[in-house]
C-alpha cells in the first residue's frame, strides 16, 4: 500500500505540474502591469478598505504557511536535496508571488452565495459548481494531511526528542487545546493567529539571527554550496550530477509549494472573507505572506542548518534543526527551540481547520461543521502517533490535487478577470449572515 501511494505521488508531481507550477506563476507575476507597486503604495498608505479584518485575515494566512514547512520542510529537503535545494525553494518563492497574487485577486471578484476562494471562481467564473466540489473535498483531505498530521507529527517529534514527553501524551494536550480554540469558529481562531504568528516569528527571527552571526565566517561557503547544489555541481573536480540535479529540484520544489501552499487554491479560502473591496490588496497581502514564509524563515532555518553543518549528522526532520540550534546556541536551545516549533506547527493547525472548514461547508451546505472539528482535532491527536514519510505522502498528494483543480482556473479567468464586477465585501457579509463560520 505504502509502495502505491509513493508511486502516485510521484506520477502526479512528475515534471509537468512542477514546470507548469512555475510558468504560470512567472506569468502572473509579469501580467498585472504596474498594478502590483500601485497596490503597494495604497497599503503603505493605508488608503484601503477593510483594515479592521485584514491583518486578522493575514495572521491567520500566514500560521496555516509558517509551521513546519519552514522547519521540518526545510530539513527534510537539505537530506535529500543537499544545499541546492534552497535555491529551488527560492524559486517556487518567487514563482509562488505570482500564483498567490492571482487566487486571491480572483477570490475578492467573484465571491459570493457564501462561497469564496477558489470554490467561488470555479463556480462563478468557470460556471462549473461540480469541480468547485471536487476542489473542496480535495481541500479538506489536505486538511487532515499538508494541515493536520503532518503538523501533529512534527510537535510530538519535536517535544519527544527535547523533553522525552510521549507521543501519546502529546496527541492529549493537542486535542485539548485544538478544540478550545477550534470549536469557537473563525473569529477565535483568527483572535489567536493575530497575536501568535507574530510573536513566534520575532523570537524565531531573533534566535536564528544569533546563530547565523555567530558563524558568519561560514556563510561564503554555505552559499557556494547552495549554487553548486542547486545545479548539480560537484565540489571535486566541477563536474555535473545529473542525479543530485534532480534531487535539489524536486526536494526544492516540493517543500517550497508545502511551505507556502502557493497555487493550490488554499490562500483564497484564508482570504476570502476579508472586508477589503480592492482585489489587488489581497494579492498583495498573499505575495508578502510568501516573503515571509519562503524567503525569511525558510532561509533563517537553512542557513542555521548549514552554517552549523549539522547536515552531515543522521539527524532529520526537527531533530536535525533542533541538533543545529544546540550547536548554536547550547543548552538554552532545549527550551526554546522546541516550544516554538510546536506552536508555529499548532496555528498552522488553527489555520487549517478555518481552511478545512470553508471547504467542509462548501460540501455539506454548511452542516455537521461541528462534526467536522472534532474530527480534525481528532486527527491531530493519531498524526503525533503516525510514521512521519506516509503522513509526508499523503500531504504531496492532496497537494497535488488541488493543484490540478485550481490551476486550470487561473489560467483561464486571471488574464480577463478585470471583466468580472468586483462583489463587495459588505454585500457577501450580509449574505454569509448566519451560515458564516463565527
Amino acid at each position: 500500500m505504502i509502495n502505491f501511494f509513493n508511486e502516485l505521488n510521484q506520477m502526479l508531481w512528475g515534471n509537468g505540474l512542477i514546470s507548469i507550477l512555475l510558468g504560470m506563476g512567472i506569468f502572473c507575476l509579469i501580467y498585472p502591469k504596474g498594478k502590483c507597486l500601485h497596490s503597494f503604495q495604497l497599503l503603505v498608505n493605508g488608503k484601503f478598505s477593510g483594515k479592521r479584518t485584514l491583518f486578522r485575515t493575514c495572521m491567520t494566512s500566514l500560521g496555516a504557511a509558517m509551521g513546519t514547512g519552514n522547519i521540518v520542510g526545510v530539513a527534510a529537503a537539505l537530506s535529500i536535496g543537499g544545499a541546492g535545494a534552497i535555491f529551488w525553494m527560492w524559486v517556487s518563492g518567487f514563482c509562488g508571488m505570482g500564483l498567490i497574487y492571482a487566487e486571491n485577486v480572483l477570490s475578492c471578484r467573484y465571491r459570493k452565495n457564501h462561497l469564496s476562494g477558489a470554490a467561488a471562481y470555479l463556480s462563478y467564473g468557470l460556471n462549473s459548481p461540480k469541480l468547485a466540489k471536487i476542489f473542496s473535498f480535495c481541500c479538506v483531505v489536505a486538511s487532515f494531511g499538508m494541515g493536520n498530521m503532518s503538523q501533529s507529527h512534527a510537535i510530538a517529534e519535536s517535544l519527544h526528542s527535547a523533553y522525552r514527553i510521549p507521543e501519546w501524551g502529546t496527541g492529549i494536550i493537542l486535542i485539548i487545546l485544538l478544540w478550545g480554540i477550534c470549536s469557537g469558529g473563525a473569529e477565535r481562531m483568527k483572535i489567536f493567529s493575530s497575536w501568535a504568528v507574530p510573536i513566534l516569528t520575532g523570537i524565531y527571527f531573533l534566535c536564528a539571527g544569533v546563530i547565523i552571526f555567530r558563524y558568519r565566517e561560514n556563510l561564503p561557503e554555505v552559499f557556494t554550496s547552495i549554487f553548486r547544489g542547486a545545479f548539480g555541481i560537484q565540489a571535486i573536480g566541477g563536474g555535473i550530477s545529473g542525479t543530485a540535479l534532480k534531487q535539489a529540484i524536486s526536494a526544492g520544489i516540493r517543500r517550497g509549494i508545502f511551505s507556502n501552499e502557493a497555487g493550490l487554491g488554499s490562500s483564497g479560502l484564508l482570504h476570502g472573507e476579508a472586508e477589503t473591496e480592492q482585489p489587488e490588496i489581497l494579492g498583495l497581502c498573499g505575495m508578502l505572506e510568501v516573503i515571509a514564509d519562503t524567503f525569511l524563515c525558510c532561509t533563517a532555518t537553512a542557513l542555521v542548518i548549514l552554517c552549523t553543518n549539522a547536515l552531515t549528522t543522521k539527524e532529520t526532520g526537527a531533530v536535525l534543526v533542533l541538533h543545529a540550534f544546540r550547536k548554536g546556541m547550547g543548552k538554552i536551545a532545549d527550551w526554546i527551540f522546541p516550544p516554538i516549533t510546536a506552536l508555529f506547527a499548532f496555528c498552522t493547525l488553527v489555520g487549517w481547520c478555518y481552511c478545512g472548514m470553508t471547504a467542509w461547508k462548501i460540501i455539506t451546505q454548511g452542516k455537521k461543521l461541528n462534526f467536522y472539528q472534532k474530527l480534525f482535532c481528532l486527527a491531530a491527536g493519531i498524526g503525533t502517533m503516525a510514521k512521519s514519510e506516509f503522513i509526508w505522502t499523503i500531504a504531496d498528494i492532496a497537494n497535488a490535487c488541488m493543484a490540478y483543480c485550481n490551476l486550470p482556473a487561473i489560467l483561464l479567468l486571471f488574464p480577463n478577470q478585470n471583466r468580472c464586477t468586483v462583489y463587495t465585501a459588505q454585500r457577501f457579509t450580509e449574505e454569509s449572515g448566519e451560515n458564516q463560520l463565527l
